[in-house]
């Protein structure tokens, strides 16, 4: 376990309380935080990984800020099932540890490496446990703000500067690189829309990363294709972390139909996943359609890293597996019913 400095004032928050162990997984592929709810914990590893980016990108900041930051977003964060606080360090975490594997920590302005990580975490800030079809299709408020463009991507988006503004983080990007951090929150957090992933895989696979420099252009796709591939990691991590993640998804879909029905609205067929076949079906679906193509393009770009399409391709066999075996129960239970 990592243990942190005890040097710190009483009086202000830290990004790293001494009283945290930090877990060793957090620098692997295959930590999560689904068995981690405790806010302050969770607070105390998104700053671990501020704290450590910082430290390697040589940026200097008001930690007191950053702390604030932290702490407003876990607090705008809902207790859904998956869209939770749970699932952004998640996601902050798969983010630091891309940029970090990849080497592109060194390669992207400072500015656009922290708006990365603040996307990162901040990506479904105030996520309401609806799907952006459902907000407009019951013409909510946040549809009619957004124009039902992107609506629940736009309202995290919002929400995360103005949280940037109520902490003060927001004076530390007061310069002349304002507008391109800005712009690469932007881009990255409406980026996390599901209607825009043909455009980012084919936007992230068109740059050769085997340059030194790139363009500011260049980096904005770099970091919303990162946040973006964070955002799917799930199945490149140990089954049970898929499998429980999965299960939480399905939970949060059904959830939504339960409340489309009574409110006289169309659901979509596999959101309707309360029996284990169909989450099965769901999962292999996805994993084969969405995860495994998302994979294989960043994969063709560092095959250093091919072992990820590896772990996918394990999570989408055990699925199978499992599908087998769900299969057969139904199967035995017609049986008997007949």
């Amino acid at each position: 376990m990592r243990s942190t400095s005890p040097s710190f004032s009483r009086s202000s928050p830290v990004l790293v309380s001494p009283y945290i162990h930090i877990p060793d997984s957090v620098d692997t592929f295959n930590f999560d935080t689904y068995q981690i709810d405790e806010c302050f914990v969770l607070k105390n590893i998104a700053g671990y990984l501020f704290k450590q980016t910082i430290k390697t990108i040589n940026y200097e900041i008001d930690e007191i800020c950053l702390t604030n930051f932290i702490t407003c977003v876990c607090e705008n964060y809902k207790k859904n099932p998956f869209h939770n606080f749970q699932h952004a360090v998640n996601v902050l975490q798969m983010t630091y540890l891309l940029l970090n594997k990849t080497g592109l920590i060194n390669k992207l302005n400072t500015h656009i490496v922290l708006a990365c990580l603040i996307s990162a975490l901040s990506h479904d800030v105030g996520h309401p446990g609806n799907t952006n079809s459902y907000e407009i299709n019951s013409m909510s408020e946040y549809a009619k703000i957004y124009n039902d463009i992107s609506v629940l991507e736009n309202h995290h988006c919002s929400l995360t500067f103005k949280l940037m503004e109520q902490s003060e983080l927001i004076r530390h990007f007061r310069h002349y690189h304002y507008k391109e951090f800005r712009k690469t929150i932007i881009s990255c957090i409406l980026g996390t829309d599901m209607s825009k992933h043909p455009d980012n895989l084919f936007n992230f696979g068109s740059i050769n990363f085997d340059k030194e420099t790139f363009s500011i252009e260049d980096q904005i796709i770099i970091a919303t294709g990162f946040v973006h591939f964070a955002d799917l990691s799930s199945p490149i991590k140990n089954f049970d972390i898929c499998f429980e993640w999965s299960n939480r998804i399905s939970l949060e879909f059904y959830d939504q139909t339960v409340k489309e029905e009574a409110l006289g609205l169309e659901s979509l067929p596999f959101m309707r996943a309360h029996d284990k076949l169909t989450i099965c079906l769901n999962e292999i679906n996805f994993i084969t359609n969405i995860s495994l193509p998302t994979w294989e393009v960043f994969v063709s770009k560092f095959k250093d890293l091919s072992f990820i399409i590896k772990n996918v391709n394990n999570s989408l066999d055990k699925w199978r597996e499992m599908e087998k075996i769900f299969r057969g129960e139904q199967y035995k239970q017609f049986k008997f019913l007949n």
